[in-house]
């Protein structure tokens, strides 16, 4: 099987560290760059953590430093002045638990690599995109064309029925919601893998520890940060945004509210790359005409994903959006990549 190339448009972060680990450690992935953005932390930092990263993976993946600020919107927290984030205690922290970055970023920027590197291909890459989507859509408003040479995009962000940055969006989109929008509306091939999808591929505490058995760094490493997460959830249990949950509509409010209730934590940002692995770790796909609000309101971000008229009034088709994951599934390939 030929690898599928890929560049991962990132933003790390701990759940992004495990992506780029299970893309470097996949045999099915051809990692050819990665491109990091402002969003769990500022750009600085998330560069820094993706460069930990590939040093410690001992990788020349080439790291190329992106967009510093949403393209439009405030930085977060503080989409607009006096508007709190809601959201939960931060899982991440600022830098990655992993030895001082002594390489180096390429000189380009990210969204010049983007353009010029898919400018330049066969139509044959791959992107994942696991933080806000601002590189992205700067590189279409550089060069709309490249909307044609995306094999396919894999986008972590967005909520059907969930939210986690404020009651109404997930912290992708609610980051930068007009990139968002931006590239929603292009006609890259898309799938969309919102927290209907994440909240449902968890690592155990237990799970957690067998990881860790597994023995090797990159096993050692990533347990370590699952287990942060776990903590942070634990904290979380007893806070409003649990009590929130509980009176929340919507099915993935209760995959929610299980794996808060059972010390069990997502890992969004690698469920992009093991879907680009094996399709079948996502168990429910389906067609929607996919918008985002921008309007400013208390929805700022929100993803609407409308899959009735796209089958009753033959809305056009933007995105294919995840609604499942098999856990199993995407647990067994986290142990079959890191633990060889």
């Amino acid at each position: 099987m030929i690898p599928k190339k890929v560049i991962l448009d990132c933003d790390p972060g701990s759940d992004d560290a495990i992506a780029m680990m299970l893309a470097m450690k996949s045999d099915a992935i051809d990692l050819i760059g990665v491109t990091t953005v402002n969003g769990n932390r500022i750009v600085p930092k998330t560069t820094e953590n993706a460069l930990r990263v590939v040093q410690f993976m001992k990788s020349s993946v080439p790291v190329y430093r992106g967009c510093e600020e949403p393209i439009i919107c405030n930085e977060i927290p503080g989409r607009k002045p006096g508007l709190p984030r809601v959201t939960l205690n931060d899982c991440h922290g600022d830098f990655l638990p992993l030895p001082e970055a002594e390489i180096r970023t390429e000189k380009e920027h990210a969204v010049f690599y983007l353009v010029k590197t898919l400018m330049e291909s066969e139509g044959d890459i791959y992107v994942a995109a696991v933080g806000p989507l601002t590189n992205l859509a700067m590189a279409l408003r550089i060069e709309p064309k490249i909307a044609g040479k995306i094999k396919q995009l894999v986008i972590m962000g967005g909520g059907h029925c969930g939210a986690n940055a404020s009651p109404a969006a997930e912290f992708n989109f609610y980051a930068d919601p007009e990139a968002a929008k931006i590239v929603m509306d292009s006609a890259i091939p898309k799938v969309i893998l919102p927290l209907d999808a994440t909240w449902r591929a968890c690592l155990s505490e237990e799970k957690c520890k067998e990881l860790a058995q597994l023995g090797t760094p990159e096993a050692k490493v990533a347990a370590a940060l699952v287990q942060k997460r776990i903590d942070n959830l634990k904290v979380n249990d007893v806070s409003e945004h649990n009590y929130a949950l509980r009176h929340q509509a919507g099915t993935v409010a209760g995959a929610m509210l299980y794996r808060y209730d059972n010390h069990m934590a997502p890992i969004h940002d690698a469920l992009a790359i093991a879907y680009l692995i094996n399709e079948n770790v996502v168990t429910e796909l389906a067609d929607a005409n996919v918008d985002i609000d921008i309007a400013g309101g208390l929805c700022d971000g929100r993803m609407v994903a409308d899959f009735h008229n796209t089958k009753k009034c033959k809305a056009p088709v933007t995105a294919k959006v995840a609604l499942n994951s098999d856990a199993g599934l995407f647990t067994d390939m986290l142990f079959a990549a890191l633990g060889k």
